[in-house]
């Protein structure tokens, strides 16, 4: 068994990217993750960049596909996971500066409730990162043959969702939530500009501006991320709060990344709810992450941020590094200071975010 002494030698070591091999409790040697030994695919230098470079050069086929879409007179987006929480900040923009009906569903959420208005004169976006997920396929054949006008989204262009849709787009991107919501930006920009509405062109510009806001990010994400992530390497429990335009973030990271990816308990708290039973539970030493928006649906995270310093609890507030960003933009300058953390969190925690026990491997 080691003691308690070589485990916190052990996080010294690995801090430094030092390899250990150590004999755990089992008889199996232990080997310690790295930096120089471990990166997630996803966050393997260039590949922002790259993603960002897929999407923003198919922009002229996004708007085209924009376009097309843009003739209907209600839409639907529908996707499980990451693929889910991307679709928030869309259906967020569309209900606080449009009158254009837009409703979002978890696939297997959509097969639930069936929704019938999901017919002729609707469009359905399909968003599956492998373009294959199951109840996501279930879904589309379902709104297909309700009448709706269908699409797929998915990272490869000959994805089963993308040859089954009236139309699809595949991103190219490595980068997965990074291509999915610069697709999504693009995609109903273009439609809500073409319905006449001003956050259309805004969210296309937000788009254009990713690499230039983006990229300068990444180091300054890594350094604090480094720093931070050792403050929460023994917590096995973790709250992330997040509202408006950010809440999808809150609620990817808290579930697909902290419960999925680090098997932490992880529990994601809308600002809007918090006083509602959340408050009880933020006690002194009580691990929280706070993501924090920009103008006036700021208030509410100041006002959560700040009595729950006073009372103790061990939070750390992401803001977009202090920069002056349109709202628009945070979920993804948010979203470069999260993945960072999970990394750092991963080497504190020696856990391989890849590596699953059940995803993808228990039938359902």
């Amino acid at each position: 068994m080691i003691g308690s002494r070589c485990i916190h030698q052990s996080f010294y070591f690995m801090h430094r990217g030092i390899r250990l091999g150590v004999i755990g409790a089992m008889g199996e040697p232990v080997t310690y993750l790295t930096e120089e030994s471990y990166r997630p695919d996803w966050l393997k230098d260039g590949v922002t960049e790259a993603s960002l470079k897929a999407v923003l050069g198919a922009k002229v086929e996004i708007q085209r596909l924009g376009r097309e879409l843009a003739k209907a007179e209600r839409f639907y987006l529908v996707g499980s996971g990451g693929s889910y929480s991307v679709q928030f900040p869309v259906r967020y923009l569309a209900e606080k500066y449009t009158d254009i009906p837009l409703l979002q569903y978890s696939g297997w959420e959509f097969l639930e409730r069936i929704p019938w208005a999901a017919n002729e004169g609707s469009a359905c976006v399909f968003i599956s990162q492998s373009g294959k997920t199951k109840e996501v396929v279930r879904a589309q054949e379902w709104a297909k043959k309700n009448g709706a006008f269908t699409m797929g989204l998915s990272q490869k262009q000959d994805s089963v969702i993308n040859k089954a849709g009236d139309i699809g787009f595949g991103t190219g991107a490595r980068g997965v939530t990074m291509g999915k919501l610069t697709t999504l930006y693009l995609l109903f920009g273009t439609v809500l500009k073409e319905k006449g509405f001003e956050v259309g062109g805004r969210m296309i510009k937000a788009a254009e501006s990713l690499p230039t806001v983006l990229l300068p990010m990444i180091p300054k994400a890594m350094e604090f991320a480094k720093k931070t992530a050792l403050k929460f390497k023994d917590d096995g429990e973790m709250y992330v709060l997040g509202g408006g335009i950010n809440w999808g973030l809150a609620y990817q990271y808290a579930i697909c990344t902290l419960q999925e990816m680090c098997w932490i308990h992880a529990t994601p708290i809308n600002y809007s709810e918090f006083r509602h039973g959340p408050v009880e539970m933020f006690t002194p030493g009580v691990p929280a992450i706070f993501l924090r928006s920009r103008g006036n649906e700021g208030e509410l995270e100041k006002a959560v941020v700040n009595w729950c310093t006073k009372n103790g609890v061990k939070g750390i507030v992401l803001d977009s590094q202090g920069g002056e960003v349109d709202n628009l933009l945070t979920p993804f300058t948010l979203f470069v200071e999260l993945e960072w953390l999970s990394y750092y969190l991963s080497l504190a925690k020696n856990r391989d975010m890849a590596q699953w026990r059940y995803y993808d491997k228990v039938e359902w």
